[in-house]
Protein backbone atom coordinates (compact mmCIF):
# COMPACT_ATOMS: atom_id res chain seq x y z
CA UNK A 1 0.00 0.00 0.00
CA UNK A 2 1.19 3.69 -1.21
CA UNK A 3 2.46 6.09 2.01
CA UNK A 4 -0.37 7.99 0.63
CA UNK A 5 -2.90 5.61 1.18
CA UNK A 6 -1.09 4.59 4.63
CA UNK A 7 -1.97 8.40 5.45
CA UNK A 8 -5.96 8.06 4.23
CA UNK A 9 -8.62 7.40 6.46
CA UNK A 10 -11.07 4.51 4.59
CA UNK A 11 -10.57 2.31 1.95
CA UNK A 12 -13.61 1.91 -0.56
CA UNK A 13 -16.18 -0.47 0.11
CA UNK A 14 -19.52 -1.47 -0.23
CA UNK A 15 -21.41 -1.23 2.99
CA UNK A 16 -22.54 -4.64 3.10
CA UNK A 17 -18.49 -5.44 3.35
CA UNK A 18 -17.38 -3.45 6.14
CA UNK A 19 -17.99 -5.91 8.96
CA UNK A 20 -16.26 -9.09 7.31
CA UNK A 21 -13.48 -6.47 5.90
CA UNK A 22 -10.75 -3.71 7.01
CA UNK A 23 -12.03 -1.96 9.80
CA UNK A 24 -11.31 1.61 7.60
CA UNK A 25 -13.57 -0.04 4.69
CA UNK A 26 -16.48 2.01 3.72
CA UNK A 27 -18.52 3.04 0.79
CA UNK A 28 -16.74 6.74 1.36
CA UNK A 29 -13.05 8.14 0.90
CA UNK A 30 -11.63 10.70 3.32
CA UNK A 31 -8.33 12.04 2.39
CA UNK A 32 -7.38 15.57 3.32
CA UNK A 33 -9.45 17.56 1.12
CA UNK A 34 -10.55 15.24 -1.32
CA UNK A 35 -13.52 13.49 0.14
CA UNK A 36 -16.30 11.68 -1.50
CA UNK A 37 -19.21 9.50 -0.24
CA UNK A 38 -21.19 7.05 -2.69
CA UNK A 39 -25.00 7.59 -2.48
CA UNK A 40 -26.92 4.85 -1.51
CA UNK A 41 -28.54 3.49 -5.19
CA UNK A 42 -31.47 1.59 -5.24
CA UNK A 43 -33.96 -0.84 -7.64
CA UNK A 44 -35.23 2.27 -8.83
CA UNK A 45 -32.35 3.97 -9.69
CA UNK A 46 -30.87 1.28 -11.90
CA UNK A 47 -34.27 1.18 -13.50
CA UNK A 48 -34.22 4.72 -14.33
CA UNK A 49 -30.81 4.04 -15.99
CA UNK A 50 -32.42 1.11 -18.02
CA UNK A 51 -34.77 2.97 -19.24
CA UNK A 52 -32.44 5.01 -21.42
CA UNK A 53 -31.50 4.07 -24.87
CA UNK A 54 -28.09 4.36 -26.43
CA UNK A 55 -28.06 5.68 -29.53
CA UNK A 56 -24.05 5.23 -30.35
CA UNK A 57 -23.38 1.71 -28.46
CA UNK A 58 -19.77 0.18 -29.37
CA UNK A 59 -20.01 -2.39 -31.40
CA UNK A 60 -19.18 -6.09 -30.51
CA UNK A 61 -15.57 -6.58 -30.00
CA UNK A 62 -13.55 -7.95 -33.75
CA UNK A 63 -10.96 -10.29 -31.46
CA UNK A 64 -9.60 -10.91 -28.22
CA UNK A 65 -7.64 -8.06 -26.87
CA UNK A 66 -5.40 -9.56 -24.40
CA UNK A 67 -4.28 -11.61 -27.79
CA UNK A 68 -2.53 -8.56 -28.83
CA UNK A 69 0.43 -6.48 -27.29
CA UNK A 70 -0.83 -5.88 -23.64
CA UNK A 71 -2.07 -1.99 -22.90
CA UNK A 72 -0.75 -0.30 -20.28
CA UNK A 73 -2.21 2.27 -17.98
CA UNK A 74 -3.29 5.52 -19.67
CA UNK A 75 -3.00 8.02 -17.08
CA UNK A 76 -3.77 10.81 -19.72
CA UNK A 77 -7.20 12.77 -18.62
CA UNK A 78 -10.50 11.78 -20.48
CA UNK A 79 -13.93 11.70 -19.71
CA UNK A 80 -16.24 9.76 -20.95
CA UNK A 81 -20.16 11.70 -20.66
CA UNK A 82 -23.96 11.22 -21.40
CA UNK A 83 -24.97 13.77 -23.95
CA UNK A 84 -28.58 13.63 -23.66
CA UNK A 85 -30.23 13.85 -27.36
CA UNK A 86 -33.88 13.38 -26.32
CA UNK A 87 -34.87 13.25 -22.57
CA UNK A 88 -38.39 13.37 -23.02
CA UNK A 89 -40.07 10.22 -20.78
CA UNK A 90 -41.42 8.74 -24.44
CA UNK A 91 -37.53 8.64 -25.82
CA UNK A 92 -35.45 8.96 -23.46
CA UNK A 93 -32.51 8.87 -25.95
CA UNK A 94 -28.42 9.90 -25.24
CA UNK A 95 -24.87 9.49 -26.75
CA UNK A 96 -21.58 8.90 -25.25
CA UNK A 97 -18.79 11.32 -25.82
CA UNK A 98 -14.98 11.08 -24.39
CA UNK A 99 -13.97 14.57 -23.74
CA UNK A 100 -10.49 15.90 -22.24
CA UNK A 101 -11.72 17.43 -19.30
CA UNK A 102 -15.20 17.56 -17.50
CA UNK A 103 -15.50 21.17 -18.38
CA UNK A 104 -15.67 20.45 -21.89
CA UNK A 105 -18.42 17.38 -20.99
CA UNK A 106 -20.36 20.43 -19.58
CA UNK A 107 -19.85 22.73 -21.75
CA UNK A 108 -21.06 20.04 -24.49
CA UNK A 109 -24.66 19.40 -22.46
CA UNK A 110 -22.96 16.22 -21.36
CA UNK A 111 -22.54 14.86 -17.37
CA UNK A 112 -19.99 12.64 -16.93
CA UNK A 113 -20.81 9.17 -16.21
CA UNK A 114 -16.99 8.01 -15.43
CA UNK A 115 -13.22 8.55 -15.73
CA UNK A 116 -11.65 7.49 -18.71
CA UNK A 117 -12.54 7.22 -22.27
CA UNK A 118 -15.63 5.47 -23.45
CA UNK A 119 -15.89 1.49 -24.34
CA UNK A 120 -17.75 -1.39 -24.20
CA UNK A 121 -19.06 -1.05 -20.48
CA UNK A 122 -19.63 2.57 -20.73
CA UNK A 123 -23.90 2.52 -21.45
CA UNK A 124 -26.49 3.13 -18.68
CA UNK A 125 -27.50 -0.57 -18.80
CA UNK A 126 -24.05 -1.40 -18.00
CA UNK A 127 -24.21 0.96 -14.79
CA UNK A 128 -26.96 -0.53 -13.73
CA UNK A 129 -25.44 -3.79 -13.90
CA UNK A 130 -22.66 -2.92 -11.44
CA UNK A 131 -25.34 -0.86 -9.39
CA UNK A 132 -27.68 -3.93 -8.57
CA UNK A 133 -24.59 -6.50 -8.25
CA UNK A 134 -22.41 -5.67 -5.84
CA UNK A 135 -20.37 -8.77 -6.20
CA UNK A 136 -19.42 -9.38 -9.79
CA UNK A 137 -16.34 -10.80 -8.84
CA UNK A 138 -18.11 -14.13 -7.52
CA UNK A 139 -20.73 -13.98 -10.19
CA UNK A 140 -17.68 -13.82 -12.76
CA UNK A 141 -16.35 -16.46 -11.45
CA UNK A 142 -19.22 -18.69 -11.64
CA UNK A 143 -19.68 -17.54 -14.81
CA UNK A 144 -15.85 -18.71 -15.09
CA UNK A 145 -16.53 -21.49 -14.05
CA UNK A 146 -19.15 -22.30 -17.07
CA UNK A 147 -16.65 -21.23 -19.56
CA UNK A 148 -15.27 -25.00 -18.91
CA UNK A 149 -18.13 -26.17 -21.28
CA UNK A 150 -17.32 -23.16 -24.27
CA UNK A 151 -16.64 -19.66 -24.60
CA UNK A 152 -20.58 -19.06 -26.05
CA UNK A 153 -21.77 -20.75 -22.29
CA UNK A 154 -19.51 -18.56 -20.57
CA UNK A 155 -20.42 -14.93 -22.68
CA UNK A 156 -23.96 -15.90 -22.55
CA UNK A 157 -23.92 -16.02 -18.24
CA UNK A 158 -22.25 -12.69 -18.26
CA UNK A 159 -25.45 -10.98 -20.92
CA UNK A 160 -27.61 -12.55 -18.05
CA UNK A 161 -25.90 -10.81 -15.46
CA UNK A 162 -27.55 -7.63 -17.36
CA UNK A 163 -24.22 -6.62 -19.49
CA UNK A 164 -24.20 -5.75 -23.26
CA UNK A 165 -22.86 -7.62 -25.85
CA UNK A 166 -19.98 -5.39 -25.76
CA UNK A 167 -19.38 -5.30 -22.41
CA UNK A 168 -19.82 -8.87 -21.55
CA UNK A 169 -17.14 -9.77 -24.48
CA UNK A 170 -14.27 -7.85 -22.39
CA UNK A 171 -15.57 -9.46 -19.02
CA UNK A 172 -15.30 -12.80 -20.93
CA UNK A 173 -12.05 -12.26 -22.63
CA UNK A 174 -11.06 -10.87 -18.91
CA UNK A 175 -11.79 -14.26 -17.45
CA UNK A 176 -10.11 -16.24 -20.10
CA UNK A 177 -7.22 -14.13 -19.91
CA UNK A 178 -6.59 -14.27 -15.92
CA UNK A 179 -7.78 -18.08 -16.13
CA UNK A 180 -4.11 -18.45 -18.38
CA UNK A 181 -2.47 -16.52 -16.36
CA UNK A 182 -3.49 -16.72 -12.76
CA UNK A 183 -4.78 -20.45 -12.60
CA UNK A 184 -2.64 -22.03 -10.20
CA UNK A 185 -2.24 -18.77 -8.28
CA UNK A 186 -6.00 -18.67 -7.96
CA UNK A 187 -6.06 -22.36 -7.22
CA UNK A 188 -4.38 -21.76 -3.96
CA UNK A 189 -6.17 -18.58 -2.91
CA UNK A 190 -8.92 -19.23 -0.49
CA UNK A 191 -11.66 -17.06 -2.67
CA UNK A 192 -13.24 -15.07 0.52
CA UNK A 193 -10.49 -13.53 1.67
CA UNK A 194 -9.60 -10.28 -0.79
CA UNK A 195 -7.14 -8.45 1.21
CA UNK A 196 -3.75 -9.72 2.89
CA UNK A 197 -3.38 -8.26 6.65
CA UNK A 198 -1.49 -5.48 5.13
CA UNK A 199 -4.06 -4.42 3.41
CA UNK A 200 -2.63 -5.42 0.03
CA UNK A 201 -4.51 -7.62 -2.61
CA UNK A 202 -4.61 -11.23 -2.33
CA UNK A 203 -2.52 -13.24 -4.90
CA UNK A 204 -5.27 -14.05 -7.04
CA UNK A 205 -6.88 -10.71 -7.46
CA UNK A 206 -3.40 -9.07 -7.50
CA UNK A 207 -2.31 -11.36 -10.58
CA UNK A 208 -5.18 -10.29 -12.44
CA UNK A 209 -4.82 -6.90 -11.93
CA UNK A 210 -1.70 -7.14 -13.07
CA UNK A 211 -1.88 -9.18 -15.94
CA UNK A 212 -5.82 -8.27 -16.98
CA UNK A 213 -6.37 -5.05 -15.83
CA UNK A 214 -4.91 -2.16 -18.27
CA UNK A 215 -6.28 -3.92 -20.88
CA UNK A 216 -9.99 -4.50 -19.31
CA UNK A 217 -9.95 -0.65 -18.61
CA UNK A 218 -8.19 0.22 -22.41
CA UNK A 219 -11.28 -1.71 -23.53
CA UNK A 220 -14.05 -1.61 -20.80
CA UNK A 221 -13.89 1.92 -20.34
CA UNK A 222 -15.98 1.85 -16.87
CA UNK A 223 -15.02 0.07 -14.15
CA UNK A 224 -16.43 0.56 -10.30
CA UNK A 225 -13.98 2.89 -8.91
CA UNK A 226 -13.87 5.07 -12.28
CA UNK A 227 -17.61 5.27 -11.47
CA UNK A 228 -17.20 6.09 -7.84
CA UNK A 229 -19.14 2.76 -7.14
CA UNK A 230 -17.68 0.20 -4.53
CA UNK A 231 -17.49 -3.59 -4.52
CA UNK A 232 -17.09 -6.40 -1.36
CA UNK A 233 -13.47 -5.91 -2.29
CA UNK A 234 -12.18 -2.71 -0.01
CA UNK A 235 -9.58 -0.75 -2.45
CA UNK A 236 -7.53 2.05 -1.96
CA UNK A 237 -9.16 5.77 -1.85
CA UNK A 238 -5.48 7.08 -3.82
CA UNK A 239 -3.56 5.64 -6.08
CA UNK A 240 0.44 4.96 -5.64
CA UNK A 241 0.88 8.61 -7.10
CA UNK A 242 -1.54 9.87 -4.38
CA UNK A 243 -4.25 10.79 -6.91
CA UNK A 244 -7.98 9.97 -6.63
CA UNK A 245 -8.32 6.34 -7.88
CA UNK A 246 -12.40 6.59 -6.95
CA UNK A 247 -13.96 9.45 -9.34
CA UNK A 248 -16.58 11.32 -7.50
CA UNK A 249 -19.36 10.95 -9.21
CA UNK A 250 -23.12 10.09 -9.17
CA UNK A 251 -25.64 9.04 -11.33
CA UNK A 252 -28.73 10.69 -11.27
CA UNK A 253 -29.38 11.98 -14.85
CA UNK A 254 -32.49 14.35 -15.97
CA UNK A 255 -34.51 12.13 -13.33
CA UNK A 256 -32.89 12.96 -9.75
CA UNK A 257 -31.12 16.08 -8.42
CA UNK A 258 -27.42 15.18 -7.59
CA UNK A 259 -27.34 15.54 -3.43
Amino acid sequence: MSEANEACATLFCSAEAQSDSDPRCAPSCKCGRYEFSEPDYNEQDAYALRSWRLLNPPKPLPSNPFDETPAQDDDSPAYCAAIPVDPSPTARTYRLKTFPTERAARAAGGQVTHRGRCGACSSFQDLATYIERRNLNRAGRRCGMRGMFGDKTQLSCLENLGFTEACAQIWSFNIENTRSKCMGTCAATAPTKHKLPDGSLNACLACDEVNSGPTFKAFAGRTRRRSGLSSGIARPCLDAQGKRAVFPVQHYYLTRSSR
